[in-house]
Formats: C-alpha cells, sequence, structure tokens
C-alpha cells in the first residue's frame, strides 16, 4: 500500500472515531474497505502512538477516551536512498497524537 492511502485511511479512521461514527470492528472495517484483522492492527499501531482509542459499547463506536489532535509532518530528507527508511509503515510516516489539555 502506498504511503498516501495509508495517511488517508488513517485520517478516515480518525474522523469516523471523532465522530463516534465506527460501529463495531467489522463494520468499522468495512467502512474502511479493509479486513477486521487489519483494522484491528491499525488500531493497535495507532495505540502505540499514544492514541487513547477504545470500543465504547454504550455508543457502538471506537472513542477517544480523552482529548487528542492529530498530526502528520512529512519532512523532506535530501541523501542515499537508506535515508528515506523512516517513512516505513512501523514508524507511521510521522503521525502522531498529542494529548489536549481538558478546559
Amino acid at each position: 500500500m502506498s504511503l498516501l492511502k495509508y495517511i488517508e485511511r488513517v485520517k478516515r479512521m480518525d474522523d469516523l472515531i471523532r465522530r463516534k461514527a465506527t460501529g463495531k470492528a467489522e463494520e468499522f472495517a468495512g467502512k474502511l474497505g479493509i479486513s477486521r484483522s487489519q483494522l484491528l492492527q491499525d488500531v493497535k499501531e495507532l495505540r502505540e502512538l499514544g492514541a487513547p482509542i477504545e470500543y465504547c459499547s454504550t455508543t457502538q463506536s471506537y472513542i477517544y477516551t480523552r482529548p487528542c489532535s492529530f498530526n502528520f509532518d512529512l519532512n523532506q530528507v535530501r541523501g542515499g536512498k537508506n535515508n528515506f527508511t523512516f517513512f516505513n509503515r512501523s514508524s507511521m510516516a510521522g503521525l502522531s497524537f498529542s494529548n489536549l489539555a481538558m478546559q
């Protein structure tokens, strides 16, 4: 999968989670056009980045358990081909979540 497609999928996940419109895992995966196992892997990766994602049985949706923001940074790197290894999927290509102070 291309990096840009993956980023778009993560943005779509973020949007559905913020709107509490994911549904259960199977429905969420269907909205993203991926398998349930791929969805669970993506959610795990986002949690590892600090995204406070949980499933809420009351709303029947994945939710953020505290305020957070989604950030994406892409830096231009010049040099040899090995300098681009930080764009691999395991690093999430600069994706991060920041916790926001409660107001």
